[in-house]
């Protein structure tokens, strides 16, 4: 890339792509497993927009596709980038996991792998049906700590799997409350962690609650 315009171009796309990508891996919801597919989709199209390349097609980058921009430098740095985020990234094996999305669409050759009694624990599941409706109604980390009293060792593994952060989204957020409570009204605040806990709690606050169990103070 010899002029500026180009290489400024290029990479206004690619950073795009990445921060759709980054979008689309955070929420309450999100985990490992489906942050790990939207991975492996991504880099799966880097795959494509090389071949794309290769033949001179650049449609993919928009802000790009009007510009002199020479095929061999983004091609270079699209392996870069690639070999970079399979570096960085954690490989798991999604496959064997399978059975942590979907408990009643695996077979016992899709979960070989698994222990004798997690297997024997999901044997029986599968022949629940009112688990199966269960499955339906419920959230995925809802479902397994439903049933964890009766199936505990496979409910402990499927939730192992869940509840760590694929992302560190959460980091950003508290940093960006904490930037909007460090500001000049701090000193009316009593404890600045318990105001970024709240800033970053999923449990929504019962305020009416709050305010019946206060007595009212009546003006004289």
């Amino acid at each position: 890339m010899k002029h500026g315009v180009p290489k400024d171009a290029y990479l206004a796309d690619i950073f795009g792509h990445l921060n759709i990508l980054n979008a689309s891996m955070q929420g309450k919801e999100e985990n490992i497993l489906p942050a790990s597919d939207k991975l492996n989709g991504f880099l799966r199209k880097m795959q494509l927009w090389k071949s794309k390349v290769e033949k001179g097609e650049i449609e993919m980058f928009p802000l790009t596709v009007d510009t002199d921009i020479c095929s061999s430098p983004v091609l270079e740095h699209l392996s870069v980038l690639e070999d970079k985020m399979k570096q960085y990234f954690p490989s798991l094996n999604v496959n064997e996991c399978d059975w942590v999305r979907n408990p009643f669409a695996v077979t016992t050759e899709d979960t070989r792998h698994l222990p004798l009694q997690e297997a024997e624990e999901l044997t029986e599941l599968q022949a629940d049906r009112n688990m199966k409706l269960k499955f339906k109604e419920e959230t995925l980390l809802q479902f397994w700590i439903l049933v964890k009293r009766e199936f505990p060792v496979l409910s402990e593994h499927a939730i192992s799997v869940l509840l760590p952060f694929s992302t560190t989204y959460l980091c950003e957020q508290g940093f960006s409350a904490l930037t909007n409570i460090k500001n000049k009204k701090r000193e009316r605040l009593l404890s600045v962690d318990q105001e970024l806990q709240m800033c970053l709690s999923a449990i929504p606050p019962r305020i009416e609650q709050l305010c019946r169990s206060k007595q009212a103070h009546v003006s004289h």
